[in-house]
């Protein structure tokens, strides 16, 4: 089974529903690959997929194409084996909430958003220390694919371009990453002649006077007569292309 979730990770997330409804026919022991490029969302959601993965039988293979931030690197930790491009990004953070209401209620809203965090926290330590990712969750820290393979968080880098994120809950979040990738990631572009400044008319010349000079390897070497000097440098030509 191959799957993308991608965008905000909340119910009505159409790649979350189809995640979901695949779920209900694969096989138990049937192998998954599944894509995540998201800014996150609801955490309880992100445990709910990360245990999903995690209680399949067959062999759950993670690759993150873009960012992996919050619940989405929640999500993550259910996979076997965690892959990244070498250009993508990880982060993590305790749990957040809005909230509004009298003191008891804020009070109340700050004791459970602890718990939440400790929830977060258990759904990491299966690959890393507790001191050591309770320090990343307090610090709310994006991790390049290196820092996460250093730290353990993934298992693998490939080489490959990320892919932007979309987000309507963190906008200005995805618009700042994929404002990044894209003064960094230069766009590919076809070799050409114009590309390496030499006209058209300029390869004309170059091959014709290529083609004299074979032709002129070919001929018995008494008959040769002494070669003209070339109008043009073929080497700098050649060096130049």
């Amino acid at each position: 089974m191959k799957h993308k979730i991608k965008g905000d990770i909340i119910n009505w997330n159409s790649s979350i529903w189809d995640f979901n409804n695949q779920m209900k026919s694969i096989k138990e022991d049937e192998d998954i690959d599944l894509s995540v490029n998201s800014y996150g969302g609801d955490a309880f959601l992100g445990i709910d997929i990360c245990n999903t993965l995690k209680d399949h039988k067959g062999l759950v293979t993670v690759t993150i194409t873009g960012m992996a931030a919050s619940a989405a690197s929640v999500i993550c930790m259910g996979a076997d084996q965690i892959r990244a491009h070498a250009n993508t990004m990880l982060m993590v953070h305790n749990a957040q909430t809005f909230v509004a209401g009298d003191a008891k209620k804020l009070r109340k809203a700050a004791d459970d958003v602890e718990k939440v965090s400790q929830a977060v926290l258990k759904s990491y330590t299966n690959r890393v220390d507790v001191d050591t990712m309770k320090k990343l969750l307090d610090d709310e820290t994006y991790l390049t694919a290196e820092e996460a393979l250093k730290y353990g968080l993934i298992d693998e880098i490939i080489d490959a371009e990320p892919e932007e994120v979309e987000s309507e809950i963190f906008e200005n979040k995805a618009k700042a990453f994929n404002n990044k990738i894209t003064a960094t990631v230069a766009p590919k572009q076809p070799i050409s002649a114009s590309a390496s400044g030499i006209d058209k008319n300029t390869l004309k010349q170059m091959f014709a006077e290529f083609k004299n000079e074979i032709k002129n390897e070919l001929k018995p070497k008494e008959i040769v007569p002494d070669p003209v000097a070339p109008k043009q440098n073929l080497s700098s030509l050649f060096l130049h292309l």
